[in-house]
């Protein structure tokens, strides 16, 4: 099978995932993206799934997993919105430095 990689023997999803998140920590904007996503991207689309969050960000799929989990706080579950949704806002990426 083609692109398909075998987890090494002894790896638990826990050190998956701590490899994931300090990977995603360590790409260059990832400090800029994490803040425009609570900013901007879940006040819009609180419900935002990874998927669409890298596509529309252009940044990997890892990536956008972390975000989601950092910023919402509870790996991955929508946090209750505090106030109605927001009217889309004026911001872009750049906007952010």
């Amino acid at each position: 099978m083609v692109g398909v990689s075998k987890v090494p023997d002894g790896l638990e999803s826990e050190q998956l995932w701590k490899a994931l998140v300090d990977t995603a920590h360590a790409l260059l904007m990832f400090k800029n993206h994490k803040y425009y996503v609570a900013e901007v991207m879940l006040k819009e689309k609180p419900d935002i799934s990874a998927q669409e969050l890298a596509i529309q960000l252009n940044i990997p799929l890892g990536e956008s997993i972390v975000l989601l989990a950092e910023t919402r706080g509870d790996l991955g579950k929508p946090k209750a919105p505090d106030q109605p949704a927001a009217k889309k806002s004026d911001h872009s990426l750049f906007d952010f430095k």
